[in-house]
């Protein structure tokens, strides 16, 4: 047994591909996963849970210290912080404690929204929390999806969600919306041996499972991480680096030379600093950030209203700059259902 476990375990972390699983039949799917019909027992459920993680999709959480602290990174913001810092030496306070309740406006407001948007995310997937009906011990248990493993059999009935990737055991049949994952209107009928993605919804039918996948290793989860791997930047952040870098090459060109004036006229480096904050105060929009900050925020309020959630304040700016938007029939953006406009 200690052998078949280590084989399942094996399967478990590398068998991730969805079209070899399709091949294997039912018995050859047992014994590599070191299961059978009746399920598996409650101790080997929990060391497989120990072993697989839990049942859902894991995504990258910053510190939000890190996040607040990342605000004052970037060309506009390392501008005014050198203003700042400028002013604190030429002991000129009042400059300084304006620039500084600008920048601070700026982050505080920016870092808050997102702050807010991702609570309203975390909350959304707290009701979208799932329970399953498992077989353990040869007993049919209510658990929570999360601590589903591969090698489980559950059953799945009208209404239900599939919690994981599995592959049909037992029953007639299923009518499966696939809609979330493929876009298709229709359901799909589904029989014994066939794979079921999770995420998808029954519309019809009661049949047995056998979980062969979980967590980042089912096929919403594979998608989830290549969405989360994509880095792009939106139309308002390159404009807003565009401007920064021409800000800054502006502002070190007017203070070089005014540098090599004072050295060459032999004047002190006080005066020097003096004339660099009056160029570095006059190159930088200080308010710029705070005041797009806060009309942003005001956007993700008036959406919020209407029910949208803003994740990043960029967006608002992306899409009230956008004419056509072109989308398939991708059943995330969509509702699935059909009406007759004329």
């Amino acid at each position: 047994m200690k052998g078949g476990h280590s084989i399942s375990i094996f399967f478990i972390q590398n068998s991730t591909n969805t079209e070899e699983i399709k091949e294997f039949s039912l018995p050859e799917l047992f014994q590599k996963l070191s299961s059978n019909e009746r399920g598996l027992t409650d101790s080997e459920a929990k060391k497989r849970l120990q072993i697989c993680g839990s049942n859902e999709i894991v995504e990258k959480k910053i510190s939000p210290i890190i996040k607040f602290l990342s605000y004052f990174w970037g060309p506009i913001p390392w501008m005014i912080e050198i203003a700042a810092v400028l002013s604190g030496i030429l002991h000129r306070w009042e400059d300084f404690t304006i620039i500084l309740v600008l920048l601070m406006l700026n982050v505080t407001v920016s870092f808050w929204q997102e702050y807010k948007a991702d609570n309203a995310i975390e909350l959304l997937k707290q009701k979208l929390a799932l329970k399953a009906r498992v077989l353990r011990d040869n007993k049919w248990l209510e658990v929570q999806a999360r601590e589903i493993v591969p090698g489980d059999i559950i059953r799945l009935r009208l209404g239900d969600i599939f919690p994981a990737d599995v592959k049909l055991v037992s029953g007639d049949y299923l009518l499966v919306d696939e809609s979330a994952l493929t876009g298709e209107s229709l359901p799909v009928e589904k029989h014994i041996l066939d794979i079921g993605y999770s995420g998808s919804v029954i519309r019809q039918g009661e049949m047995d499972a056998l979980v062969v996948g979980t967590g980042m290793n089912t096929f919403f989860g594979k998608t989830a991480k290549l969405v989360e791997d994509a880095k792009t930047q939106s139309h308002f952040q390159k404009a807003v680096i565009k401007i920064g870098n021409y800000l800054i090459a502006l502002a070190l060109m007017l203070v070089t030379l005014v540098f090599i004036v004072v050295f060459l006229r032999h004047e002190s480096l006080l005066e020097f600093f003096q004339f660099a904050l009056v160029l570095l105060v006059a190159a930088i929009p200080a308010a710029l950030p705070a005041v797009l900050s806060v009309s942003m925020a005001v956007g993700a309020i008036s959406l919020a209203k209407e029910g949208a959630i803003v994740s990043k304040l960029a967006a608002v700016e992306e899409m009230a700059g956008m004419d056509i938007l072109c989308s398939d029939k991708t059943g995330i953006i969509t509702q699935n259902k059909l009406d007759v406009a004329e």
